[in-house]
């Protein structure tokens, strides 16, 4: 929202935006500023505020615009239950209502007219080709092989600004890590970073400082760079509409442009764990779809509009289904082919373990093994201790130190887990634990331990300590800080000897600029009259 404004406001466009993570005094100072301004942004999550849609209705709204639609479709691609809340709009203000969406199928198009109750809306459909954008799949197996192909794209466009998308964090650092090995000017964006380090990351993709960015999805919205050159996705997108919203960030000056996907049969495991045990519809018609597309031998932008309008097009002449249509299809035919002796090898794999069976000893062993935990752990860290493996979890738990630390080296891990389950049936493994189980012996008693190399646990702060120490994490929370930059220790030792009454009180207290006092005075002088 603030990228937007910022850009409005360049244009000579008085607009605001209004959100919760700014202090108390700032989002005063922008709600005065909203009565004059011409547009208000604000989150859906706002909006769920009786007394935020109160004041809305004071200062009046001549009209609504709900952007990124999809949003509001569980058929979408980016499904958020706070815009089913949006209904709002047309029922408490009664003000015309706009939904705008690059990326609507027609089932979503209907369920948001549907979900925002637009009557009999006007609909305004632009043209889903993009000429200049020259689409491409690569089937590359292997996380380090894509990587090195990344690289190689990168270098083969030296000019312009590139984003690289990856599914998970732990990937947008290792392709990162691969294009600044190789002299690349890289920076890399998730979630998972302070929104200090986001933000100076934004900025220097924005400055052209870094040329190239590898993030996840949390990277994306309101960008509207002219001269990104290329798009390249190391994972396959979660959905096809997900990805041909990121991939449209090429190109936007209508000059030549490339997007390009390395698609891996390990993408599909990734992106199921993601979707997680109970997926919508629409996540796995999404994901269906993206396949089409990887799997695809057709023209790509041809196959993008049909799915986003159900109407066939021209093929674009440009694609490399539409350039070199028998390597694309060679292509196809050996990931196929690939998929089909993964599978067969898996099969065979699991035929040879499950005739692997353990004899008196090595049941005996298990239960050693048991016997000799500190405290009860789950039957897959057992397995993987009894194995021999070098995970960090074993590594952490200290299973090396125990006597029969890979003692069943060399069994099969399914062997292992069946022989745990049969042990828990028959009696002689106990379980332990409700909401995560953990395997125990018989009558052994469980006592309270900490784990290898780490440090005594402190006592949890009470009375104005404790107090002050949620509202440090509450407020760190809130702003994605480290808890220190909210309030030291010191600092709160500070409060607590010297009591502190006023604001004035505050300023006095070492460690307390005008900064935080500004943005944190106020809660802490209501906990010190709390806990007086």
């Amino acid at each position: 929202m603030d990228d937007q404004v910022s850009a409005l406001q360049a244009r000579g466009i008085s607009a605001v935006a209004l959100h919760s993570g700014r202090p108390w005094a700032e989002q005063k100072a922008q709600r005065a500023e909203a009565r004059t301004a011409a547009l208000i942004y604000a989150s859906p999550e706002k909006l769920k505020s009786p007394r935020f849609r109160k004041w809305m209705r004071d200062i009046g709204i001549a009209a609504a615009a709900v952007d990124e639609a999809h949003c509001v479709s569980e058929w979408g691609h980016d499904f958020r239950p706070d815009y089913m809340s949006l209904d709002v709009l047309k029922s408490e203000f009664n003000v015309p209502v706009m939904a705008l969406t690059a990326t609507a199928t027609v089932k979503v198009m209907e369920e948001v007219a549907d979900r925002l109750t637009l009557d009999a809306p006007t609909v305004v459909r632009g043209d889903f080709a993009r000429p200049n954008l020259t689409f491409s799949v690569e089937h590359v197996q292997g996380d380090k092989a894509r990587a090195a192909r990344v690289v190689e794209l990168v270098q083969d466009q030296p000019s312009g600004r590139v984003i690289v998308y990856a599914a998970t964090r732990k990937r947008v650092q290792a392709v990162d890590k691969a294009l600044r090995a190789v002299g690349i000017k890289s920076a890399y964006y998730h979630a998972g970073r302070s929104s200090q380090a986001r933000a100076n990351v934004a900025a220097a993709f924005e400055s052209g400082k870094k040329r190239v960015l590898v993030a996840t999805t949390a990277f994306g919205m309101g960008i509207d760079h002219p001269d990104v050159r290329l798009v390249v996705h190391a994972n396959a997108a979660g959905s096809l509409a997900a990805y041909y919203q990121q991939a449209g960030r090429a190109g936007r000056d209508g000059l030549p442009s490339r997007c390009v996907v390395l698609y891996s049969s390990a993408d599909s495991m990734t992106h199921k764990r993601l979707r997680g045990n109970n997926p919508r519809p629409g996540a796995v018609a999404g994901w269906s779809a993206m396949q089409d597309y990887v799997f695809g031998q057709t023209c790509r932008q041809a196959q993008i509009i049909r799915y986003f309008t159900g109407e066939g097009a021209a093929d674009c002449q440009g694609c490399d289904a539409c350039t070199d249509g028998e390597a694309v299809a060679e292509q196809v035919r050996a990931a196929r082919d690939g998929l089909k002796e993964r599978g067969r090898a898996r099969d065979a794999k699991k035929r040879k373990d499950a005739a692997v069976s353990l004899d008196s000893d090595q049941y005996t062993i298990i239960a050693s093994f048991v016997g000799s935990l500190r405290k009860p752990l789950g039957k897959a860290l057992i397995a993987k201790g009894l194995r021999g493996s070098s995970a960090k979890p074993v590594k952490r738990k200290g299973l090396a130190k125990n006597p029969e630390y890979g003692s069943l080296r060399g069994v099969p891990e399914s062997t292992v887990l069946d022989a745990l389950s049969e042990m828990l049936e028959d009696g002689r493994l106990v379980r332990k634990g409700r909401k995560y189980p953990t395997v125990w012996l018989p009558d052994k008693r469980v006592r309270a331990v900490r784990e290898p190399g780490s440090k005594p646990r402190r006592p949890v702060p009470t009375g104005l300590k404790g107090a002050l120490v949620k509202f440090r994490k509450a407020e760190a929370r809130r702003r994605r800080w480290q808890p220190f930059k909210v309030l030291t220790n010191a600092v709160i030792d500070r409060i607590i000897s010297e009591q502190p009454a006023t604001t004035a009180d505050l300023y006095a207290i070492k460690g307390l600029g005008e900064k935080k006092v500004l943005k944190f005075g106020e809660g802490i002088l209501t906990l010190v009259r709390q806990h007086a």
